[in-house]
């Protein structure tokens, strides 16, 4: 019996166990929402809706988002999720997903045990798979994806928390030297004094290739952050991260990151911020010759001032942000002005080159809810 129909069998008998439903529950809808937006000379669409099923010991979720330029990354798709209470702050789901895109499909269920509650304990213990099938030609190649996670949460006294995570994920291709097996691992913990909030993350991971060891790679993070609640009207953000990958072949490179963000002065009605990040790329555990190491690029800058209006029912954020990336200097600005009326949500965004952020959403769009309860 192969593993996609042992998890189909788990499916039908689980969906079977949640029914029928309780009657002391109530039905819910989510918001329905549709974003456009135009980016690289694209029109974007994405139309989103949702529903639910909601008493004190049973939840059942639905979700639906279709978009007009889907693709393998991006499909669209119809999630479902059931959750069932068996016992204190214990509780069971099983969720499914089946998505589309032009040249493929994905099916994707999991299945979880939680006891949701950190007092003092809570953990999570769960199993996931993803099996992607190619309907034409391509480079495409189909896929089955096995993932096993355990998580664990630690709360001894109310300001400190530990958080550790161990998941080992498998991916098969028909072209074995795509195969691999991930074994990852990561730890955190956050510390509460006031006004001073420290929050610690370190993760690693190992990548293995069995047909191509060269593709073989370690990589591992640490991260810091440091929230300041300095007075009523002025707040501090600091965090410093460092990313390393060590690769089969020999490479290893890293990256080391920190910033700083000061909101002063911080009100009700509205906050300013001044923004700072500095990001340099170095070698580690590689030795360098000394024109090597001058050939190292500098480390680049980024600053930025944003300013927020948190008058109701609109919320307006403006950024001019800059960067200085060797001897360069280059900026751009982002607006976002957020608005309600009745039962009417509404977002208008305009950024031509993205945020302060380099992940920040890069484009110009609208996006409308509409809330159903």
């Amino acid at each position: 019996m192969n593993r996609r129909t042992t998890v189909f069998r788990m499916v039908v008998v689980l969906t079977v166990f949640v029914l029928p439903l309780p009657i002391s529950g109530e039905w819910r809808a989510d918001p329905l929402s549709i974003k456009l937006k135009w980016a690289e000379e694209e029109t974007q669409v994405l139309l989103g809706g949702g529903w639910g099923y909601y008493a004190p010991a049973f939840r059942w979720t639905n979700d639906l988002r279709w978009r007009n330029n889907a693709s393998p990354t991006q499909p669209v798709y119809y999630k479902t999720k059931w959750q069932r209470r068996i016992g204190g702050d214990w509780w069971w789901s099983l969720a499914g997903r089946y998505a589309v895109a032009p040249t493929c499909d994905f099916r994707w269920a999991e299945a979880a045990l939680e006891k949701s509650l950190a007092r003092p304990w809570a953990f999570r213990v769960w199993g996931a798979g993803e099996w992607r099938r190619v309907n034409s030609s391509g480079t495409l190649e189909d896929y089955d994806w096995q993932l096993i996670g355990f998580r664990l949460r630690w709360r001894p006294f109310t300001p400190i928390a530990w958080t550790g995570e161990l998941t080992r994920e498998e991916k098969n291709y028909p072209s074995p030297g795509k195969s691999s097996v991930k074994t990852a691992l990561s730890n955190e913990v956050t510390f509460r004094f006031a006004p001073h909030t420290l929050y610690g993350r370190w993760a690693e991971s190992v990548r293995v290739y069995p047909e191509d060891a060269w593709k073989n790679y370690y990589h591992r993070s640490l991260r810091l952050e440091w929230n300041w609640d300095i007075s009523n009207n002025a707040y501090f953000e600091g965090n410093c991260g460092y990313n390393q990958q060590s690769q089969g072949s020999g490479k290893t490179s890293g990256e080391l990151q920190i910033t700083g963000i000061l909101d002063y002065p911080s009100t009700r009605e509205y906050k300013l911020s001044w923004l700072w990040s500095a990001a340099k790329t170095v070698a580690a555990e590689i030795p360098l010759t000394e024109e090597e190491e001058e050939e190292l690029p500098a480390a680049g800058w980024r600053f930025g001032l944003r300013w927020q209006d948190l008058t109701p029912p609109y919320t307006l954020r403006v950024e001019l942000f800059g960067q200085w990336q060797e001897g360069e200097l280059t900026g751009g600005w982002a607006a976002r002005l957020q608005g309600h009326h009745g039962r009417f949500r509404w977002t208008l965004g305009l950024a031509p080159r993205g945020g302060f952020y380099p992940s920040a959403e890069k484009g110009y769009w609208v996006e409308v809810k509409y809330y159903l309860d």
